[in-house]
């Protein structure tokens, strides 16, 4: 079998040909330059938790995100694309990147899924049952470092990225610009269990390839030899003390995309189905493959926008029932200068012992072209479990509560 370290050099060795074959046409147009963008988003919330195993966002939320990207095309078509991006993030303290342990299901309870004295953690959200409660304040990320050739006979990316699952999907809108209770952002309500996402590498070093696009249809697959690398919002290697994750490897995504703009009826129509499949490095006998497949549906009618998303993984859990299964769904209305909708979803996750629903409904008003200012309610409600004797029970815990969102670009 092929280490990994040596599919890594092999992939970067490919990409530096798929460099050297843009660098070596015949000129290149010297119009590109580097282009810095910078995005500022604070939050507050005024949520109320009621559980002390579930806490909610406390104090001030914020997220930075800097970007710097250049594209140079060469006489023959060809686009070499750069582009770097990092993020600070400050989330819910217990929730960083999604990941942390819900409840409290000690090892010793053997209602509780465990392996070996440690709870096992979902490769799909990076939640646990049990394990020590996290508290972070604030982390730095390396969102995207990865150079692209695009081609009429389509893109190819190398590097620290996303992968094509994620950049084919389709998906509800959110309604502010980083506050969601769904698969990404900021979550001011600290225990939404709701990642309709089909992603379980974050940006971790990949190579992808995406086609262009024929009579709307668009395909994409992507190589990750280790899902190792955390974002803002997914961490593949989520764990800890109490806690085991499955480790994932040889992580294959795929993707088929659909887009279509109906003029005459004044419809523009987005779907996508997307596949990923990964080994486990864990040496944990409880795990095994992974295996997930996602669809997304996405409707635009003049001013409206509305979609939805579901994700169903197996969570690479052999030792019986482990599945996870989550919907999204969004309406919002735009108009000049401002925004209103509701975003919504559902997720049930067998191997953490969860089942939850989050909503947001909000408005955002373009104070200026820099400065946007969003309020809204966001209300999450989860079951989560916690020992009881010698079985195991579950606490019904419901945060909810206002929040304002002030974001910032150049």
């Amino acid at each position: 079998m092929i280490r990994s370290s040596k599919l890594v050099r092999s992939a970067a060795l490919g990409g530096l040909g798929l460099t050297g074959l843009g660098l070596s046409a015949p000129a290149c147009a010297q119009d590109g330059e580097w282009v810095t963008k910078l995005d500022v988003v604070l939050a507050a919330s005024a949520v109320e938790s009621d559980e002390a195993l579930a806490p909610a966002a406390d104090g001030l939320m914020a997220s930075g995100l800097i970007t710097v990207e250049r594209e140079d095309t060469f006489d023959n078509g060809f686009t070499l694309g750069w582009r770097f991006a990092g993020r600070y993030e400050r989330d819910a303290p217990s929730r960083p990147a999604f990941a942390g342990a819900l409840g409290g299901c000690p090892a010793a309870n053997p209602a509780c899924p465990a392996i070996g004295g440690l709870s096992p953690v979902s490769p799909a959200t990076g939640i646990a049952a049990g394990g020590a409660t996290l508290d972070e304040e604030g982390f730095a990320t390396l969102e995207t470092a990865a150079v692209s050739l695009l081609t009429p006979w389509g893109e190819g990316v190398l590097g620290v990225d996303a992968g094509v699952a994620s950049r084919l999907d389709a998906r509800a809108p959110n309604v502010l610009r980083r506050v969601s209770v769904l698969s990404t952002g900021l979550d001011p309500t600290g225990i939404s269990v709701v990642r309709a996402r089909n992603d379980v590498t974050g940006s971790s070093a990949k190579v992808s390839y995406m086609s262009p696009r024929w009579l709307g249809l668009r395909v994409g697959a992507s190589y990750t030899p280790e899902a190792n690398m955390r974002s803002a919002d997914f961490d593949p290697e989520a764990g800890g003390p109490g806690r085991v994750g499955a480790e994932l490897e040889n992580v294959w995504e795929g993707a088929v995309s659909f887009a279509r703009q109906f003029a005459e009826q004044d419809l523009r129509v987005r779907a996508a189905v997307t596949y990923s499949s990964a080994d486990s490095g864990a040496g944990v006998p409880a795990f095994g493959g992974y295996e997930a497949w996602g669809a997304g549906l996405e409707l635009e009618h003049g001013e409206w926008t509305g979609g939805v998303r579901w994700l169903s993984s197996n969570n690479a859990w052999e030792a019986g029932s482990g599945d996870y299964e989550a919907w999204e769904a969004g309406l919002v209305y735009q108009a000049v200068g401002w925004r209103m909708g509701v975003e919504a979803g559902w997720a049930e996750d067998d191997l953490a012992v969860t089942e939850g629903a989050s909503w947001l409904i909000g408005a955002a008003w373009d104070l200026n072209e820099h400065v946007n200012l969003g309020v809204g309610w966001a209300a999450s409600e989860t079951d989560i479990p916690v020992p009881a004797g010698p079985g195991l029970s579950h606490i019904n815990a419901r945060n909810d509560g206002l929040l304002v969102e002030l974001s910032v670009r150049n």
